[in-house]
C-alpha cells in the first residue's frame, strides 16, 4: 500500500497523539478567535490564550496551513487588543509581544535544520515577550475589577447617605 505525504499508509487512521495534537491546535485557534469577539473581555480571555500558547509543547511538526491559521488568529487578536486596550498601553508593545507569539508558532512548523539556523535565545525571548503581555493584561483586568468594586462601594455610600437624608426629612415632616 503506498504511503501518503504524512508517512502513513493510505487509509491509516491518525494516532491518538495526532488527534490530541490537532485538537490542541484547534483550541489555540479558537482561544485567539474568541478574544476578538465584541462581548468578550479581551484582558481576561487573551492572557488565557497566550498562556496556553506559551506552555504548549508540540509533539508533532505543525503543517503550513494550520500554522498560517494560528498566525492569522493571533494577528486578529492583536488588532482587537489594540482597539480595545486603554490608551495608556503602548500599541507598539502589543505588536512586539504578539509578533513574538507568531515566532513561537513558526518554531512549531520548522524542522530541526531550520531551528538550528536561528539564535538559541530566539525562542526563549519570544516566550518571555508573550509572558510579559500575558502579565500586563492580567494587571489591566485586575485593575478594572478593582475599579468596579470601588465604584460599587461609592454607590453604596451615596445610597446610604440618600436613605439617611430621606429618613431625616421624613422625621422632620412627621414632627
Amino acid at each position: 500500500m503506498p504511503f501518503a505525504e504524512d508517512g502513513h499508509a493510505e487509509g491509516d487512521p491518525p494516532s491518538r497523539a495526532e488527534i490530541d495534537f490537532d485538537r490542541d491546535i484547534d483550541l489555540l485557534i479558537f482561544d485567539f478567535w474568541k478574544a476578538t469577539l465584541p462581548d468578550i473581555d479581551i484582558t481576561f480571555q487573551l492572557p488565557l490564550a497566550l498562556e496556553a500558547l506559551r506552555e504548549f509543547k508540540p509533539t508533532f511538526q505543525l503543517d503550513a496551513e494550520r500554522r498560517d491559521k494560528l498566525i492569522n488568529a493571533i494577528a486578529d487578536a492583536a488588532g482587537a487588543l489594540i482597539r480595545k486596550l486603554p490608551h495608556v498601553y503602548n500599541p507598539r508593545m502589543v505588536a512586539v509581544c504578539m509578533t513574538a507569539a507568531t515566532i513561537v508558532v513558526r518554531d512549531w512548523a520548522e524542522d530541526d535544520q531550520q531551528k538550528a539556523a536561528h539564535h538559541p535565545h530566539r525562542l526563549v525571548d519570544a516566550r518571555l515577550h508573550v509572558r510579559i503581555l500575558e502579565r500586563d493584561l492580567h494587571n489591566v483586568c485586575d485593575f478594572a475589577w478593582l475599579q468596579q468594586r470601588k465604584a460599587g462601594r461609592q454607590q453604596e455610600v451615596v445610597r446610604s447617605l440618600l436613605l439617611r437624608a430621606n429618613d431625616i426629612a421624613t422625621e422632620q415632616v412627621a414632627a
